[in-house]
Order: structure tokens, then C-alpha cells, then sequence
């Protein structure tokens, strides 16, 4: 199969190999292209999302049926596949909430190109390389690294620092409150007396 950009590296082929078999996965119907109906599935289904709109239209975009060599395309060109070691250690802490496999992954040198061998579940690579004995954790993983493979990197929602000036405010009203309340009520002790 020849594709664009072309397969150089052994982790290009890898990461083929994993992108081949997402792919299996999400095209129910075997026609070669993923329809808008067999992701939003997938998506649901496979990956647990209530909401999958948003996820849907990042991966979909203006394409209604995805190839192969779409979803190459996609990974290619996506943040993710240029992480760093120190990203995919930093994504695996932050959002995985996995940090007592940090020193594995350093030890392997896992980066984001190595994310689509962990996202279709490699069995010997998570468990004889990466030494992820726990299945919880290996399922955890898939889904985590499945997510930032096929809808790029997650991103925190914004601060909103409007709730949390409400949230003081209303902590100094609580706390004043309180006060004033015991303030009254030793007064009024004091005037019974």
C-alpha cells in the first residue's frame, strides 16, 4: 500500500500496523472507509463517550468516509505524533493518571509515535516491554492513548476565574455571617444577664 506521506521507519510502520487495526475496529460494515454512523458507534460504544459530537467532528471534519490512509494522514500531521519523551511522560501523569509508569516509559523511550501500538492494546509491547501487569491499567491506557491518537491532544477547559471570585465572595459573606451571628448572640447573653 502505498501511501502519503510514505512509511520510513520501523515506528512508522508500527504505528501503521496500530492504525490498521483501529481502523478494522471502527469499519463495521468492511467497506474500507469509516462512515459517520460506524464512528459515532465506535465512539460511544468502544471508547465510553456520552457525548461523542464533539470527538466526531474532529475526526470526521468535512470527510464522510475515512481510509486507511485518511486516518495516516491525520496521525502524520497531528501534535501528538511529534511528542517528545517528556510529553508523553507529562500526558501519562496529567491525564492517564498513571505516574508509576513513568521510569517504564522513559525506559523504553516512548513517545508519541510509539501511542498507536498502546492505543490497539499491543499485548507484548504493554506487557513484556512497558511491564504493565495490571489489566485495569492496561484498558485505562488504551483508551487514554486511543483518545489523543485519533482526536489530538486533550486541553484542560479554561479557568474561569469569574467562579472563583463568586466562590470568595461568598466564602467572606459565609465567614461574616457567622460572625455577625455569634457576635449577636453573645451580646444578647450578655444583655439577658
Amino acid at each position: 500500500m502505498s501511501l502519503s506521506p510514505p512509511c520510513f521507519t520501523e515506528e512508522d510502520r508500527f504505528s501503521l500496523e496500530a492504525l490498521q487495526t483501529i481502523h478494522k475496529q471502527m469499519d463495521d460494515d468492511k467497506d474500507g472507509g469509516i462512515e459517520v454512523d460506524e464512528s459515532d458507534e465506535f465512539i460511544r460504544e468502544d471508547m465510553k463517550y456520552k457525548d461523542a459530537t464533539n470527538k466526531h467532528s474532529h475526526l470526521h471534519r468535512e470527510d464522510k468516509h475515512i481510509t486507511v490512509e485518511d486516518l495516516w494522514k491525520q496521525w502524520k500531521t497531528s501534535e501528538v505524533h511529534n511528542w517528545t519523551l517528556e510529553d508523553t511522560l507529562q500526558w501519562l501523569i496529567e491525564f492517564v493518571e498513571l505516574p508509576q509508569y513513568e521510569k517504564n516509559f522513559r525506559d523504553n523511550n516512548v513517545k508519541g509515535t510509539t501511542l498507536p501500538r498502546i492505543a490497539v492494546h499491543e499485548t507484548s509491547f504493554m506487557i513484556s516491554q512497558l511491564k504493565i501487569s495490571d489489566r485495569s491499567h492496561r484498558q485505562k491506557l488504551q483508551l487514554k492513548a486511543l483518545d489523543v491518537v485519533l482526536f489530538g491532544p486533550l486541553t484542560r477547559p479554561p479557568h474561569n476565574w469569574m467562579k472563583d471570585f463568586i466562590l470568595t465572595i461568598s466564602i467572606v459573606i459565609g465567614v461574616g455571617g457567622c460572625w455577625f451571628a455569634y457576635t449577636q448572640n453573645k451580646t444578647s447573653k450578655e444583655h439577658v444577664a
